[in-house]
């Protein structure tokens, strides 16, 4: 063995990201409905900015250590919640963000209690850190959060609660009196929660945890700007924390986390907040269409606003992302999250959605 770490062994490997091609002998446009970016673009103002930034870039510098620039326009943006810059943690993406929570809170046998099925590549991260994952099995066919059975499951020797909200992969919100409850439970124990607001910006800002971080200290807070603000290529994430969490989390913390065209690219985007209000309308808008379409296969429980659902398929055994697949779609196997089955699949809204129905209608009329 070449790690002393032979826990490793037992953790799946890869990712629910793949590079699939339609199985089909005909010419079909492709959907890319699998990835969750937003299908309706970036902001004008963070596009300009990055490629403003981009050309006076001295590529032989390094970046800005800390993006202070980027924290106060974060802080200004979230002034509601009664944070300010010293709240602020940066990191490559969401999960650049949660893989630093994880070295915070997870030892090596730690305790993690989640959900199941929840975000895949988290649950690997946090194993991958030697922690023990135990989830509370979300039931089908809805698949709804239940913040009591959370609760229950709640004691002294759980070291971190993980929540993704909105939850992947069904698109669900758990309602912030719900976490807030976790919270403080989880508060009274010493233990942690962490949660992943990766497609947060999909729901309002006053259901955002981040209005819980000020009153209890032991919550932190994930995102990104890859989802609502269709910035993934330059894998901007932050995360918000107590500010007694501030001196423990400086030990783990790395300068140099984003370039700067990146960072500027972050900070323009926060400025058109009527962006992210435009994209939530245009999500519910295409997602009633879908749901209103459905005939057989079922939608779990999911918020209007959010662009990705879970698709499930009336006959167990049925491989339903090849079905996809044969109309042209992409999605991500139902398979590649633990609860799940290759009986479902999940599925982003485009941004054009009269030839996904066209298709989804063919797909249900075959396996119906």
């Amino acid at each position: 063995m070449l790690s002393r770490n032979t826990y490793l062994e037992a953790i799946p490997a890869g990712s629910y990201v793949d590079a699939d091609i339609p199985v089909t002998g005909a010419k079909i446009s492709i959907i890319d409905c699998a990835l969750g970016t937003n299908p309706f673009g970036t902001p004008k103002g963070a596009r300009a900015a990055f490629l403003a930034a981009a050309r006076g870039l001295d590529i032989t510098s390094y970046p800005e250590p800390w993006n202070e620039k980027l924290k106060r326009a974060l802080a200004a943006y979230w002034t509601k919640a009664n944070i300010g810059p010293t709240n602020i943690i940066l990191g490559a993406g969401s999960i650049g963000i949660l893989q630093r929570l994880n070295t915070l809170f997870l030892a090596p046998g730690a305790q993690l209690l989640g959900v199941t099925p929840q975000f895949t590549d988290y649950v690997r991260a946090a194993q991958a850190r030697g922690a023990n994952y135990q989830a509370v099995n979300l039931k089908a066919p809805e698949f709804k959060i239940s913040a009591a059975e959370l609760l229950e499951q709640l004691n002294p020797d759980i070291a971190a609660v993980y929540i993704d909200n909105p939850h992947n992969p069904t698109g669900q919100v758990v309602p912030l009196a719900d976490l807030e409850a976790i919270a403080a439970k989880a508060l009274a124990q010493n233990t942690a929660l962490i949660v992943d607001e990766a497609y947060g910006d999909f729901m309002p800002q006053d259901n955002s945890a981040i209005n819980l971080v000020d009153r209890y200290p032991n919550t932190a807070v994930a995102r990104s700007f890859s989802k609502g603000w269709g910035l993934a290529g330059l894998r901007v994430g932050y995360g918000v924390i107590n500010t007694k969490l501030r001196k423990l989390y400086a030990k783990i913390d790395m300068p140099f986390s984003l370039i700067d065209p990146a960072a500027a690219a972050a900070t323009a985007a926060l400025a058109e907040p009527d962006f992210i209000i435009q994209s939530r309308e245009k999500t519910a808008r295409i997602k009633r269409q879908i749901r209103q379409q459905l005939t057989c296969l079922n939608l779990a429980h999911s918020y209007e606003t959010t662009p990705i659902m879970t698709l499930t398929a009336p006959c167990p055994g049925l491989n339903l992302k090849q079905q996809f697949l044969r109309q042209g779609v992409l999605v991500v196997d139902g398979n590649e999250f633990a609860g799940l089955s290759s009986a479902s699949v999940r599925l982003r809204v485009p941004a054009a959605e009269a030839e996904l129905l066209d298709r989804l209608a063919t797909i249900e009329a075959v396996i119906s």
